[in-house]
């Protein structure tokens, strides 16, 4: 997942958490990812310090600011990123065809965001 979306999540999430009427948030995706995770090629010639400073995580306090439940609807592919958000949430529902992972890893990468 890239930064801008997950800013979009944390946006989404901060709008529904304000409104009375919304008494859970659930993020899910389509049938063929929930999500996929950054794009290692946006990373890949990135130097350590780099990655870290250029802020391309989402922390853990920062999400669960949430006074509502956020609930991960899983379907398909939650790699990555993708999969540090689900568990981000309180509650994972994982359907059938669910494949949780961290590839990133092959390329020497340790996960971020609680992935390790």
């Amino acid at each position: 997942m890239n930064n801008s979306l997950y800013k979009e999540v944390l946006g989404a999430i901060a709008m529904a958490d304000e409104d009375p009427q919304i008494k859970c948030i659930v993020l899910t995706g389509s049938e063929k990812a929930f999500a996929a995770g950054a794009d290692i090629k946006e990373m890949k010639d990135m130097s350590f310090t780099k990655a870290y400073m250029s802020d391309l995580h989402i922390s853990k306090p920062t999400f669960s600011l949430s006074r509502k439940p956020v609930i991960a609807a899983v379907n398909g592919y939650c790699l990555g990123g993708g999969c540090e958000l689900a568990m981000m949430c309180d509650i994972i529902i994982a359907g059938e065809n669910a494949k949780f992972g961290q590839p990133e890893i092959n390329l020497g990468i340790l996960p971020g965001n609680g992935g390790t």
